[in-house]
């Protein structure tokens, strides 16, 4: 169970093998601290240390953002014992040739995701949207798989170049009347990027989980270079679950109106300030969130039934095979259309 702390003012405290919690002396949850994957809490609420103390023995972590979203910090249980699995990784970063492979593998794979989801977009006839971008984006894709050597920069202007041409495409898939300016975030101050970030933030963060308890340096990254502060490995990652995860998802709750402008409020007068999800928005957002890395994925064949869930396990365990020499290839997912 990942368990997100929304109310403002709540208070978390442990009660037996329970975690309570209550706002203003009123008991507003109950969870059974054996259940819980993680604890997200989002803006101003305490926690106990016996709270915190109960939850690292049980393995949960604990994240703190602020209430757009934000990844501000977190409090994990002790790092996984594998220090041969962490060594793998350090020789791989450091093996120029291997780790533009792994890196490109990843660039791979977005592409070809994103590619997948405009294309379910053109063929769904509740949608007027038409993939005209399509042989750019498969011109980017070729460029990828083509490009060698050892120069990520080459790497990530193709991803870029892509990157463009898709958020392009992915705006006319709005529909009712949304309108998305291009990616923009830090502050995000439209409907789509605010959703999208947050989406991006909540995957982020349970793929850094993962990592940690199979024992990686989430700070260690091979497309994404180690920057102080930030888990690269877990950005490296991520790439792969941005289009079909939540884009998709994004797509969903704006087209069918699970989640309309009445569900924003603006942090100022104007219209550049930030834009963040109220307090029904935000319950809403992470309700379908959550079902919906639970639910079968329909787009990644050799995984298809698992859920979003499975399949950001699936590829960690991938990638330790690699990084342990027990299978070569296995970065990358390949994802197919799905409407």
């Amino acid at each position: 169970m990942n368990l997100y702390i929304t109310e403002q003012g709540t208070s978390i405290r442990k009660q037996g093998n329970h975690l309570r919690l209550t706002k203003a002396d009123k008991l507003v949850g109950d969870y059974l601290i054996s259940e819980i994957s993680s604890v997200n809490i989002m803006g101003a609420a305490s926690i106990s240390s016996d709270a915190m103390a109960s939850l690292n023995d049980a393995g949960a972590s604990v994240a703190f953002l602020d209430r757009g979203g934000r990844f501000k910090g977190k409090y994990t249980s002790q790092s996984a014992k594998n220090v041969y699995l962490r060594l793998a990784q350090y020789d791989a970063f450091r093996n120029r040739h291997e780790s533009f492979e792994i890196a490109r593998g990843f660039v791979v794979s977005k592409i070809e995701s994103g590619i997948a989801l405009l294309n379910a977009c053109d063929k769904n006839p509740h949608n007027p949207f038409r993939f005209d971008a399509r042989p750019a984006m498969q011109k980017s894709l070729q460029s990828a798989m083509d490009c060698s050597g050892t120069d990520k920069n080459t790497l990530r202007g193709i991803e870029g170049n892509a990157a463009k041409i898709y958020f392009s495409s992915y705006a006319q898939c709005l529909m009712n009347g949304i309108r998305f300016p291009g990616r923009k975030f830090h502050p995000c101050t439209d409907p789509v990027n605010a959703l999208l970030s947050l989406g991006y933030a909540f995957t982020a963060k349970r793929i850094e989980a993962l990592l940690e308890t199979y024992g990686f340096d989430p700070a260690i990254g091979f497309l994404h270079e180690p920057e102080y502060g930030r888990a690269s490995l877990a950005c490296d990652m991520l790439e792969e679950f941005r289009h079909p995860l939540v884009d998709r998802l994004v797509l969903k709750i704006l087209n069918r109106k699970f989640i309309g402008t009445t569900d924003f409020v603006r942090k100022g007068d104007s219209d550049d300030s930030p834009l963040q999800l109220t307090r029904e928005g935000m319950a809403a957002f992470i309700r379908h969130y959550e079902e919906f890395c639970d639910s079968p994925n329909r787009v990644v064949p050799d995984n298809e039934g698992a859920s979003w869930n499975s399949l950001m396990r699936l590829r960690v365990e991938a990638l330790r095979r690699r990084l342990l020499k027990k299978k070569q290839n296995t970065v990358g997912i390949t994802t197919q259309e799905a409407a």
